[in-house]
């Protein structure tokens, strides 16, 4: 199949051309000779899964763009998409992508993020974090979209159009022309959200062509002057109240019990300090830590394999939570969330994670805590 983008499709997957002035000052930038970096933060599509090749997927299309159009500078892409993750856990490890002061950064977490209000706050967190940081960088909203056209883009508009964020619509785009029977879903993806080369050539064609049109208008309209203004953040939509999430593990968390329960520093996807259990049939497997904050999640890997356990987590002495760590019929593993505790002031919590006793279902693997 010829790939194809037309002008209709980029029309339909224009959400909002927002403010552009941080994006007028990175293009100027780069023309003026200095280095940029672009950073992308989603889940599995912005990884580049299903993609044929790692060239072929929209970061590195994009990517490619900035390089063949600024060929006297360098430029940084950093791509931090991990496969089954939302804003929930987006927000807590993006510092590490906001210590590169990355000019750009694209969001892609439409598909991944739920309608709850933990997954509103944690995106508008992550939209507030990123606008206040220190070199203040530009942001794009890419909504991507599954089979049925189902996503969150109508939550995420909203917080975008608090902070006149430019959006862009995959969505909006493929479903128009699904409906117009221009093509069918099986054309741009290979199962029920990731897209195929055809999918990724087309979400990078609209990114592509919106920043496009404001390079080539950057002389025209502000005749090389860069007006840029700070956003006013003013009081969020949702909440803000993960804006400072960090990921605490063995590397900055201190154990005041172990038992059965081992430093991990193999890891999954990218979290490779955490916890598993390691223990002789019979034995107690008990992990006892401390942490203080407002709200702290169970970062966990939810697993397919017939052997994860179930978890016992006590929070301060009350009511035990219960995790059942295997995915049953699941599609594959995933770094999955708990809700451990959530406040308005910063207290110490004591929290304690059992392995649910069982001769066979044996195996419970802990990332970290999301604290905030």
């Amino acid at each position: 199949m010829k790939y194809i983008i037309t002008k209709e499709m980029i029309k339909n997957s224009l959400v909002s051309k927002g403010d552009i002035s941080r994006l007028i000052r990175v293009i100027d930038k780069a023309k003026n000779g200095q280095d940029i970096t672009i950073a992308f933060v989603g889940g599995s599509i912005t990884q580049g899964c299903n993609a044929t090749t790692k060239e072929n997927c929209y970061v590195s299309r994009t990517y490619s763009w900035f390089k063949e159009t600024f060929k006297n500078i360098n430029i940084n892409c950093i791509n931090s998409g991990v496969g089954a993750t939302g804003s929930i856990i987006g927000v807590h490890r993006v510092k590490k992508v906001l210590s590169h002061n990355p000019d750009i950064v694209f969001i892609d977490f439409a598909v991944n993020d739920k309608s709850s209000i933990y997954d509103k706050i944690a995106y508008e967190s992550l939209v507030r974090r990123i606008l206040s940081n220190e070199n203040h960088p530009a942001i794009i909203e890419v909504f991507m979209s599954n089979f049925d056209g189902s996503n969150v883009q109508e939550q995420q508009i909203e917080i975008g159009k608090k902070y006149n964020i430019p959006m862009i619509s995959f969505r909006d785009t493929i479903q128009k022309e699904i409906k117009n029977g221009r093509f069918k879903w099986q054309d741009v993806a290979t199962d029920e959200v990731h897209p195929n080369d055809y999918g990724h050539f087309i979400i990078s064609e609209l990114l592509i062509d919106f920043i496009k049109n404001i390079y080539n208008d950057l002389d025209k309209e502000f005749n090389n002057e860069v007006n840029y203004k700070l956003i006013e953040l003013g009081d969020p939509v949702f909440g803000e109240d993960y804006i400072c999430g960090e990921i605490k593990n063995n590397k900055n968390l201190k154990v005041d019990k172990s038992k059965g329960i081992l430093e991990d520093f193999k890891g999954f996807q990218v979290f490779c300090d955490g916890w598993n259990s390691s223990r002789v049939k019979g034995d107690k497997a008990v992990i006892r830590v401390d942490l203080k904050g407002k709200n702290i999640f169970l970062l966990y890997k939810k697993s397919i394999k017939k052997t994860a356990g179930k978890m016992q987590v006590t929070v301060d002495g009350n009511e035990p939570i219960i995790i059942d760590t295997y995915f049953d019929n699941g599609w594959g593993d995933y770094s999955a969330t708990e809700l451990l505790a959530q406040g308005d002031s910063f207290d110490n919590h004591s929290i304690e994670i059992n392995l649910i006793d069982d001769e066979y279902k044996n195996e419970i693997y802990i990332m970290g805590f999301l604290v905030s």
